[in-house]
């Protein structure tokens, strides 16, 4: 299976998405371009390529991985491609900052993030998308923004919008228990909850719906492990940061409790000598 459905409306958007991002940032700088011209391939490949043609007609598990990117892959690097000054500019916009303001922090961003990547795979809403091509669009559209609004409080390019590292550890270790009961439900659940879906290239349906699980359940929690340790990580930086400015901060505590004995043997050489 290798045919590539080059849609034009898929094709465009992406066109005019690249373009209309080089336009805003050209004159300040492309730091931050290739996170954003990745995203923008990816969501081309995610919907051109034989995983489109595969996830609408043969396998289940292909409509995962489609879906997976969507929702958890593509909108991060889509967010860490937008400068900073780019996003305080366009918040100043009064519509623009009451939107982000409503849905854009936990846990209105939670629930739809986390919500409709649930929703979608109801089976009746998940057949009824497979069967009418504009809800289908509508489905990718949804499961692109949501998801996009569920990574603005981790990943999003303004620091004052993040959230504190203890919640934003419990905001995706809840995301990722929640993907991981729907991964289990696939996993060892019914078999033929999608009966679009007969198998393919060897898969059989139960195989196919088992692969889906399986991907929801692992790929998945090790993107949520990485966001987790991001957000970990850019405490610990920032806490480190500070600690050299002479703030007394936790980790600014700990970091010389660890260092004391080094710093007093090192003293105690040079005494010696």
């Amino acid at each position: 299976m290798n045919k590539w459905d080059w849609e034009p409306s898929v094709v465009a958007g992406c066109v005019v998405l690249s373009l209309a991002y080089v336009a805003f940032v050209r004159k300040r700088g492309f730091n931050r371009a290739p996170y954003f011209f990745a995203g923008v391939l990816l969501l081309l490949l995610d919907l051109v390529s034989p995983i489109d043609t595969l996830a609408d007609r043969y396998l289940f598990s292909a409509h995962v991985i489609q879906h997976f990117l969507l929702a958890l892959v593509i909108p991060p690097l889509l967010l860490l491609g937008i400068p900073k000054w780019f996003a305080a500019g366009a918040l100043r916009q009064p519509w623009l900052r009451k939107v982000e303001c409503m849905v854009g922090q936990p846990p209105v961003s939670w629930l739809l993030g986390v919500g409709t990547m649930l929703a979608w795979h109801i089976p009746a809403l998940f057949n009824a998308a497979l069967a009418s091509d504009g809800l289908h669009v509508f489905q990718h559209l949804s499961l692109l923004a949501t998801g996009t609004i569920f990574w603005w409080p981790i990943l999003g390019p303004l620091d004052d919008r993040h959230l504190p590292t203890l919640g934003a550890v419990s905001y995706l270790f809840s995301a990722c228990v929640c993907c991981s009961l729907l991964g289990a439900f696939l996993t060892f659940g019914p078999v033929g909850l999608y009966p679009t879906y007969a198998g393919y290239g060897g898969l059989d349906p139960k195989s196919d719906q088992q692969l889906g699980g399986m991907l929801m359940w692992v790929p998945g929690c090790f993107v949520y492990l990485a966001g987790i340790i991001k957000s970990v990580a850019r405490w610990y930086g920032a806490e480190r940061a500070a600690c050299n400015c002479g703030a007394r901060t936790p980790a600014c505590r700990v970091h010389t409790r660890v260092n004391a004995p080094s710093i007093e043997l090192a003293l105690d050489k040079r005494s010696s000598k």
